[in-house]
């Protein structure tokens, strides 16, 4: 499958002040550390390893074509490391999540080619 999309996870409260002047950043933002974002096929995993029991998260939807051309990606894992803010014209949608009462998230990601 082309990893066309990837996702990243953002608390929904947080999200407006993390969102300034066109680019996305966490607040403990670390170039070196980067910005962990989940392939399709490791998504389910990244939220319930991550972000077990969580309510109110949006999940960012990001179109890998639209990232600004300067910035690396590293595959690790079914994971990929950005390692400079995410210009916020290649976040296609923010969909606000909540874990079941188990705690956990139950999503899946398919292509459709």
């Amino acid at each position: 499958m082309q990893e066309d999309l990837i996702f990243h996870v953002v608390s929904r409260r947080k999200w407006p002040k993390l969102n300034k002047e066109g680019v996305y950043a966490p607040e403990d933002f670390d170039p070196e550390e980067g910005i962990r974002c989940a392939l399709p096929q490791t998504l389910e995993e990244y939220l319930n390893t991550e972000y077990s029991g969580r309510k109110n998260i949006f999940l960012l939807v990001i179109d890998v074509s639209r990232l600004a051309t300067n910035m690396k990606k590293r595959k690790e894992g079914g994971y990929v490391t950005l390692h400079q803010p995410i210009n916020i014209d290649a976040i296609l949608d923010k969909i606000q999540l909540d874990s079941n009462e188990k705690g956990e998230f139950d999503i899946n990601v398919k292509s459709f080619t």
